[in-house]
């Protein structure tokens, strides 16, 4: 893992992260360096990728950068970013090795740009504050494909399902997906997602149908009913319910709708979108909101 300042760059620009987050972060490496501390971190991604990206294993290591800051004097999420960015050197090597198609392995990448975003919007520094998300990207059985992200799990229904002819058993192979926080979800954009995603996985399922499946705050059935008509409820739609689960939080995801904003009271959120508007007004008539875990069927 010897990559340079001006190679990280350049894997920066290639997907598109803003200026402003690709100065912070390498000035942020620039700073570890010249105070003779960037190997610690290069070590520790070495022990990440050792690891294959084992969940436990990049946990304890993000725990472990983070624990630096004060010493390092760097903000731990730019820490933990800057130890990712390290990672995704080896993960090119194992694209390689495997024959992947390295237009897959930077539609993966990008996912780096999406969490930093968020980073900024909830924390002011373009770094990453949900680390533990990548070890499916570093071993190899998560992959951006179009405008979602995929991987195959099993389906986590307690008893069997039976939906469009099909019947789906515990345990049965379902290709599971992501939504990276990537702009709108035109269904134009959905079904590439889905019919890259059957291209990729195709020697997993029979071939007159395959199983898809999401555990998302979008697929709520309470968000559902609330949802202005559009095309995320449109996608929420697309799915039979299999389980939902709320939490003592009103609204665990919240974040993602109301940025830094997300943990004032219902009645002080922000109501500048028609999404924002519905959930407030939700929220402060009582509501709350959880996830749910669904499927579809394509043939």
């Amino acid at each position: 893992m010897k990559e340079t300042r001006e190679q990280m760059k350049c894997l920066m620009e290639k997907i598109q992260m803003p200026e402003e987050g690709i100065a912070q972060l390498l000035e942020a490496r620039k700073e570890l360096e010249e105070a003779d501390h960037w190997d610690v971190i290069v070590q520790t991604a070495e022990q990440v990728m050792a690891a294959d990206g084992e969940l436990s294993v990049l946990t304890q290591a993000l725990a472990e950068t983070e624990a630096r800051e004060e010493a390092l004097g760097v903000n731990r999420y730019l820490l933990d970013a800057l130890m990712l960015w390290c990672c995704w050197e080896e993960v090119k090597v194992r694209y390689e090795k495997q024959g992947l198609p390295v237009e897959i392995y930077y539609k993966s990448l990008e996912d780096m740009k999406w969490k930093m975003l968020e980073c900024y919007e909830i924390h002011g520094v373009y770094g990453n504050f949900v680390g533990h998300w990548y070890d499916g990207f570093f071993n190899l059985t998560r992959f951006g494909l179009g405008r979602l992200q995929f991987e195959l799990r099993p389906f986590e229904g307690k008893k069997d399902c039976g939906l469009d002819g099909v019947r789906i058993h515990p345990g049965d192979t379902v290709i599971n997906m992501h939504i990276p926080s990537a702009g709108p979800m035109k269904p134009e954009l959905l079904e590439d997602a889905f019919a890259r995603a059957e291209a990729f996985f195709k020697d997993y399922f029979p071939k007159d149908y395959r199983v898809f499946g999401v555990e998302s705050w979008l697929i709520d059935p309470d968000l559902v009913q609330i949802l202005p008509e559009g095309n995320m409820k449109a996608y929420a739609r697309r799915f039979q319910l299999i389980d939902t689960e709320k939490s003592d939080e009103i609204f665990p995801d919240g974040w993602r709708v109301f940025g830094a904003e997300w943990k004032k009271k219902p009645e002080e959120l922000p109501r500048k979108t028609g999404l924002q508007r519905a959930i407030a007004d939700y929220l402060q008539q009582g509501g709350r909101l959880g996830s749910g875990y669904g499927i579809f069927i394509r043939k």
